[in-house]
């Protein structure tokens, strides 16, 4: 029920061994120093097992190093103003106060650890759509005050095994500092928050902005000026029209285990160009009937997130990925230019892009009712990809 130094990837020696478990069945705080003396044990066991007994191929190696506290999954619980519960889970039950989602199985693990031999370390459950975590779990019942983030969000032991995991523990931190910072601006205590339906909607809209993702949300921002451009492009494919870059979503999340019914658009959700792969620049433009001065553009690049990218120690599993530099699909050299007086004029150049969120400040710029993005060259993509792009005007009294 442990498998090791077999194919596979999760079962090679380099990998490491989560199912080193013992300790459920105690008092995970009162019984720390029990518990991590075992689990020592076990580890040594395993070690012992590994470098003396059956062929595993480790006749020269060494132990080098091992952690020496206990890693825990779950301890005390905090009460939120809701628990998300295994229900909201694979329902995937909509939450108007949103600001996270996840997407990772319902992954329990037997309480006796090792010591159930005769058990799976794990059983994983699938869920069947990506799903919500409202702010409302990320709030105390009890103390208005509060906020919580990461693993230690209101949730159920069995929805918590879903929620736990580092990707989405980043994510709910991003969506409550978010919040937490939008309280502080509108002096407003985190419960008083969660009834301020215009200061719902504010934090989803920061969100989208900085290139989070919600599930169901799409841009609204009134001062974004892209949306009222007319959108055209050197070239572009069926599935990667220049329009979706104000498609008001960053990425492409319909499809198995993506997003439930109608809550997500259609579509790549991102510029894609067509002509003859390899030629290079690309170009997209937006236009605008009056011109105006711009203050500050924002562009999304596709970064690949159809191709896994993790921490791994397993050889397997990194084999999966394109590791060690930028993803292919993400821009590498472009211009920024506007139009003035039928010429145009270069705001922004970058040659040595690796990010997927770009923010420029242009303030000083000429007022302009033409803009355009030119792609030279990506990081190994025969084709120009751009999934945003946001421009907003400079602060009134510096407008020409």
């Amino acid at each position: 029920m442990r498998p090791h130094a077999s194919a596979g990837t999760d079962r090679g020696l380099e990998y490491g061994y989560w199912w080193v478990e013992w300790g459920g069945t105690l008092d995970t705080i009162k019984d720390n120093e029990t518990i991590r003396d075992e689990l020592l044990a076990i580890m040594l066991g395993v070690w012992d097992h590994i470098k003396n007994e059956g062929n595993h191929g480790a006749d020269n190696w060494a132990l080098e190093w091992f952690g020496f506290l206990p890693g825990k999954r779950e301890s005390r619980r905090f009460k939120g103003m809701h628990v998300l519960t295994q229900n909201d889970i694979t329902d995937a039950k909509p939450f108007k106060d949103s600001i996270a989602y996840g997407g990772w199985p319902i992954d329990l693990h037997p309480p006796e650890g090792i010591d159930a031999s005769d058990m799976k370390p794990t059983n994983s459950i699938q869920v069947p759509h990506l799903y919500d975590i409202p702010l409302s779990a990320c709030i105390s019942k009890d103390i208005e005050n509060l906020m919580f983030a990461g693993r230690n969000i209101s949730a159920t032991h069995v929805a918590f095994a879903s929620t736990r995991v580092m990707a989405t523990c980043a994510v709910v931190g991003q969506g409550v500092g978010t919040a937490a910072a939008h309280a502080v601006k509108k002096e407003l205590t985190p419960h008083k928050l969660l009834l301020d339906h215009l200061s719902l909607s504010a934090i989803q809209q920061n969100l989208l902005r900085d290139d989070a993702y919600l599930i169901g949300v799409t841009n609204e921002d009134t001062s974004d000026y892209a949306r009222k451009a007319t959108i055209t492009a050197s070239s572009e494919k069926n599935d990667g029209r220049a329009l979706n870059i104000i498609s008001g979503q960053t990425r492409a999340t319909l499809g198995p285990k993506g997003v439930k019914g109608s809550r997500g658009i259609e579509g790549t959700n991102r510029w894609i160009s067509a002509v003859p792969p390899g030629t290079m620049p690309e170009w997209i433009e937006l236009s605008w009937d009056d011109p105006f001065q711009l203050g500050e553009i924002r562009l999304v690049f596709d970064s690949g997130q159809h191709r896994v990218l993790t921490l791994s120690h397993s050889d397997d599993y990194v084999k999966k990925m394109k590791w060690g530099g930028p993803q292919p699909e993400i821009v590498k050299h472009y211009t920024i230019e506007c139009e003035v007086g039928g010429k145009w004029q270069t705001l922004i150049e970058e040659k040595d892009n690796y990010q997927r969120l770009r923010i420029h400040s242009v303030t000083g710029a000429p007022a302009t009712n033409k803009l355009r993005i030119n792609v030279h060259e990506t990081h190994g993509s025969e084709l120009a990809r751009i999934n945003e792009v946001r421009t907003y005007p400079a602060p009134e009294g510096n407008n020409a």
